[in-house]
């Protein structure tokens, strides 16, 4: 399920779906690097980390690069760590030293945006919610970010396709 919201002030990406495994397999599919590397990023796309560090006060630097394209890098920075219920950062793309950049596709991306994602118990299932909301962004930003929800609809979807075939026990598509 999608939920794009735009409240005048602020845009809400939210994203959710229901994974067929225990909460705390899933968690750990999220929070683990070796097995977040296996599934995370859109379709096509390879994750790599070089710094690893999920906890509160902690950050990633990661990369990710498709076949023919150049790496595209990220960071997130990590204020809260909730085991296995939920966790908030900062998402941000990144330079390959990790510092925050503009995004490679659109100079008016928000530079930063908060995460929180939920995993709530659902029998032997789990209930994935995730939400993006761009913090401070500039009118403009603000724009970009609504005008680019059907390409992260597009992306985090990939990225549960591959979660579910990670958690399935096969390899990611």
């Amino acid at each position: 399920m999608t939920d794009a919201v735009d409240t005048g002030n602020e845009a809400i990406f939210r994203i959710s779906r229901v994974f067929a495994a225990p909460r705390q397999r899933v968690w750990d599919a999220f929070t683990k690097q070796d097995q977040l590397a296996q599934w995370s990023g859109p379709k096509g796309v390879t994750c790599r980390f070089h710094t690893f560090d999920m906890r509160p006060g902690g950050f990633n630097h990661y990369s990710m690069q498709g076949e023919g394209f150049p790496p595209s890098y990220g960071k997130s920075v990590y204020p809260e760590v909730e085991e296995p219920s939920r966790l908030v950062w900062v998402n941000s793309f990144a330079d390959e030293n990790g510092n925050v950049a503009r995004a490679p596709f659109a100079d008016t991306w928000p530079l930063e945006m908060l995460t929180t994602v939920t995993f709530e118990e659902r029998g032997e299932s789990t209930l994935l919610s995730l939400e993006w909301v761009p913090l401070n962004p500039t009118e403009e930003e603000r724009a970009t970010f609504i005008a680019g929800m059907s390409g992260m609809t597009a992306g985090w979807n990939g990225s549960f396709e591959g979660l579910d075939a990670f958690l399935a026990g096969g390899q990611p598509a």
